[in-house]
C-alpha cells in the first residue's frame, strides 16, 4: 500500500517563540502545534476532559438560569447557559463514514474507502449588546481515508466562520413558559488550505482538504422553549456556498436539530441530559460543469448527550448515530459521530 501524508502546517514548533512571547502570530502557531499533537495522542482529549471534570468539583455552585442553543456553519454547538453572555471554549469531534463506486460495493463492503474526520474547534461568543451576540469558530481538521490500495492523510487549519445573532424574543424570568428566539447570519471565510496535492502533484479530493477555498453565506435561527425543568431546543441553519478559484462548489446545505432537555440541580452541578434528532440535506457538488461522484443527499441521526454546568465552566458530550440516509445516490454512508466540548463562561 502507498501512503499519502500532507500537512498544511509545519510539524516543527517555532524555536524563536521564546523571544517574542506576546506576539499574536507566535501564540496562534503554538496553539495549533499543540492541537496537532493532541490529534496524534489517542487518549489526550480524554485525559483533558477527566481533568476538567475533576476541577469542576471544586467550583462554586452554578445558579439557575435560562439556556439557549446555537450552531455555527451547521455544526450544532449545543445547549448553553446564557446568563453570563460571553464564552470561549474548545470542541472536539470525530465522525466515521464509508464511500464506494456503487451501491453494491457499499452493501458488500468491498472496493470501498473508510473515512475518519477529526476536528478541534476554537469557539467564542461575545454579547455586544443585550440582544446582539457574535459567534466565531476556527477549526483544525484531520482527514484519514483508507482504501484497498491507498491511504490518504491530510490535516490543517480550516475555514473561519463569523456569525451575528439577534434576539427578538426573550421571555421574562418569571414567565411560566420561557421562550428565546435567535435569528442571524454570517460568513465562512476561505482561511484553510484547499490546494493540497500528492507528491507527484495530483490534487487531493476537495472533501479531504482542510478548507473549501470559497466564501460562503450562512443563515440561522434557534428557538428554545422551557417550562420549569423541561425544555425543547430547535435549530435551523442554511449554508449557501460559492465556487472557489478552482471552480469547485460544494452543494448548498440545510441542517436542523431538535433536542429535548431536562434541568437537574445536583449540589454544585447543573446537569442537562438531552436527546433528539439531527438532519441535513445537501445539494450535489459542482466541479466546473461536472457533478462529482457520491455527493449530495440527506441523512437523519438520533442524538443523546449531557451538558454539565459548574461555576463558569460548561462541559458537554454528545453522540449521534444514523437513523436513515441517502447520500451520494447510495454510494456513501455516514456512520457514528461524537463531540466533546469545554467552555469558559465570562
Amino acid at each position: 500500500q502507498r501512503q499519502i501524508c500532507i500537512s498544511a502546517l509545519s510539524d516543527v514548533p517555532d524555536q524563536s517563540a521564546g523571544k517574542q512571547p506576546f506576539q499574536a502570530a507566535v501564540t496562534v502557531r503554538r496553539l495549533f502545534y499543540l492541537t496537532s499533537t493532541l490529534f496524534q495522542t489517542k487518549f489526550g482529549l480524554m485525559r483533558t476532559l477527566f481533568i476538567a471534570v475533576a476541577l469542576l468539583a471544586f467550583l462554586p455552585a452554578s445558579r439557575a438560569c435560562d439556556v439557549c442553543g446555537c450552531s455555527i456553519t451547521g455544526q450544532y454547538v449545543g445547549i448553553l447557559p446564557q446568563f453570563h453572555g460571553n464564552f470561549a471554549g474548545l470542541r472536539w469531534s470525530e465522525q466515521w463514514s464509508v464511500s464506494g463506486h456503487s451501491k453494491a460495493a457499499i452493501s458488500a463492503g468491498t472496493d470501498i474507502s473508510d473515512e475518519h474526520v477529526q476536528s478541534l474547534d476554537l469557539l467564542a461568543r461575545l454579547m455586544v449588546k443585550p440582544k446582539v451576540q457574535l459567534l466565531v469558530a476556527l477549526p483544525y481538521r484531520v482527514f484519514n481515508r483508507k482504501g484497498e490500495d491507498a491511504r490518504t492523510h491530510t490535516q490543517g487549519l480550516g475555514d473561519l466562520s463569523l456569525l451575528a445573532y439577534y434576539i427578538p424574543v426573550q421571555s421574562e424570568p418569571a414567565a411560566q413558559w420561557r421562550h428565546t428566539l435567535m435569528v442571524g447570519g454570517g460568513f465562512k471565510l476561505p482561511t484553510g488550505n484547499s490546494r493540497l496535492a500528492t507528491g507527484d502533484g495530483t490534487p487531493i479530493p476537495a472533501n479531504l482538504q482542510p478548507g473549501s477555498g470559497s466564501f460562503d453565506f450562512i443563515v440561522a435561527a434557534n428557538h428554545t422553549i422551557r417550562r420549569q425543568n423541561w425544555g425543547i431546543n430547535t435549530d435551523l441553519t442554511a449554508k449557501l456556498n460559492t465556487a472557489n478559484t478552482s471552480d469547485y462548489r460544494f452543494g448548498h446545505r440545510i441542517s436542523s436539530a431538535l433536542r429535548a432537555f431536562h434541568w437537574i440541580q445536583k449540589g454544585r452541578f447543573t446537569l442537562l441530559p438531552n436527546a433528539g434528532v439531527f438532519s441535513e440535506l445537501s445539494a450535489e457538488d459542482r466541479d466546473g460543469n461536472n457533478t462529482p461522484e457520491a455527493s449530495g443527499g440527506w441523512h437523519c441521526s438520533g442524538s443523546a448527550g449531557l451538558d454539565v454546568i459548574a461555576g463558569r465552566f460548561n462541559l458537554g458530550v454528545n453522540y449521534q448515530t444514523p437513523l436513515a440516509q441517502n447520500l451520494g445516490q447510495g454510494k456513501a454512508k455516514t456512520r457514528s459521530r461524537w463531540t466533546a466540548s469545554v467552555n469558559y463562561i465570562f
